[in-house]
């Protein structure tokens, strides 16, 4: 039985490869588009974008400078200079504190098939100015004019909540705002003067904090899945924000959370090993009671370090002793979330088709990654795969630099699509996978 809870990573002891971050403006011949760049019908001259951890750059379970410097709108905004696009300001870590919130490393591959890799979390260079009464770090304030607005944890839920960053202790929101009780909607609109085109990739948060948590948050709670009445009031006063005076833009879908290595890559480990030993299944808790799991629940990253305490108590080993709930979306709570996303993406697609925006559904590029063989370009293989398939980052859920340069490629299409514009796209493969250091 020992051998029904360890992890198996002996694929990780493969070679990982890594690539060195680009710079902006990298344009991929062999992605060309079609001809001379051009504008098309839209007007890039001041770029806005609108959004979640995944328009901050958020990766390796953080925000640190080297994610925001290869951020998705950071490279649109690159690529939007071939067409008259302008700088493109993020509110950036300084080089002295580029660790920013501190993240994720990865320190040693894996030493046998049955051990961990080994991580290590920043601990200098941070960029904390102290802590609130209850500990939430608070990072270093940047108050000045910023065009890339993505707010680690938001939802649209959360968009026209005062004081969200001070009295919802949301940190990445409270550097950066003077008016401590300002919405984020607000905040949105106080940067928009002079904007002339948008991205507004709103809505993950509002599906992925009740997935990561096991589905245990009730709706409309911090943890729980948004009501549909509640986001399309939200999402429809942010659309109605972002388009004032007809101004352009593009709206990017949710795409299917667990495809993720967050959710798949457990999973995929505990089949294999309930199979070995020719059981049908662990025993799991699920609101409706204790039951043997199936090919449809899926086990969560997080439960990857208690493995082996698991063991121990033979826990998952018997209905007396299952699973927690904590650790385990199963089947009945992915069907509640593909159905909230459903109806979030057409709420999404509907404001962007009302409002002359155009819609890029990201599915088709995490869908491409997915399947098997993975999603191959310039020779480079980018897969869903923990680690070692190049596309998500150690948190196994945001990108790595080539993770959000294929995201950036796909809006690229959508908006070319939508304004007969020519912006080109990037290469991918000039931007890293995961590093180890």
């Amino acid at each position: 039985m020992q051998s029904m809870l360890q992890f198996r990573w002996g694929a990780l002891l493969t070679f990982l490869t890594a690539f060195a971050a680009c710079t902006n403006n990298d344009i991929d011949p062999s992605l060309g588009s079609g001809g001379t760049p051009s504008k098309g019908s839209a007007d890039f001259t001041r770029y806005v974008a609108v959004g979640n951890s995944l328009t901050a750059g958020y990766a390796d379970g953080g925000v640190y400078r080297e994610s925001q410097l290869n951020s998705y709108p950071n490279i649109l905004a690159g690529q939007f200079k071939t067409v008259g696009g302008g700088d493109f300001i993020q509110p950036l870590f300084t080089e002295a504190q580029a660790n920013g919130s501190g993240y994720i490393r990865l320190r040693k591959l894996p030493a046998s098939a049955t051990s961990l890799p080994t991580f290590d979390t920043t601990k200098t260079q941070l960029a904390v100015r102290g802590l609130t009464s209850n500990g939430t770090p608070l990072y270093t304030l940047f108050t000045d004019a910023n065009q890339n607005l993505g707010v680690p944890a938001i939802k649209v839920a959360d968009i026209r909540t005062a004081g969200y960053g001070s009295s919802m202790g949301n940190p990445y929101f409270e550097r950066l705002v003077t008016n401590k009780a300002a919405t984020y909607l607000q905040y949105v609109s106080s940067n928009l003067n002079g904007a002339t085109f948008f991205s507004c990739w709103l809505g993950n948060n509002d599906a992925l904090l009740y997935a990561v948590s096991g589905g245990m948050g009730a709706e409309n709670t911090s943890n729980g899945l948004t009501s549909t009445a509640l986001f399309t009031t939200n999402f429809t006063a942010a659309m109605d924000t972002l388009t004032k005076g007809s101004r352009k833009g593009v709206v990017v879908s949710i795409p299917n959370i667990v495809q993720a290595p967050y959710f798949t890559t457990v999973t995929a480990q505990v089949n294999a090993l309930v199979a070995s030993q020719g059981r049908t299944g662990l025993a799991i808790q699920t609101k409706n009671g204790v039951r043997l799991s199936t090919a449809g629940d899926y086990f969560l990253l997080s439960v990857a370090p208690f493995f082996n305490t698991f063991l121990a108590q033979g826990v998952g080993l018997s209905a007396a002793n299952p699973v927690p709930d904590r650790f385990v979306l199963d089947a009945s709570e992915v069907q509640t979330l593909n159905t909230r996303i459903g109806e979030f993406n057409a709420i999404m697609k509907s404001q962007a088709d009302a409002k002359g925006a155009a819609f890029v559904d990201i599915n088709s590029i995490f869908q491409q990654i997915t399947q098997s063989g993975g999603y191959v370009q310039n020779g480079i293989t980018y897969t869903a795969a923990y680690i070692q398939g190049g596309a998500f980052s150690l948190d196994g859920i945001h990108l790595t630099p080539a993770g959000y340069a294929l995201i950036a490629n796909e809006i690229i299409k959508g908006i070319n699509s939508k304004y007969s514009s020519t912006v080109p796209q990037v290469n991918p493969a000039n931007y890293r996978r995961v590093l180890l250091q």
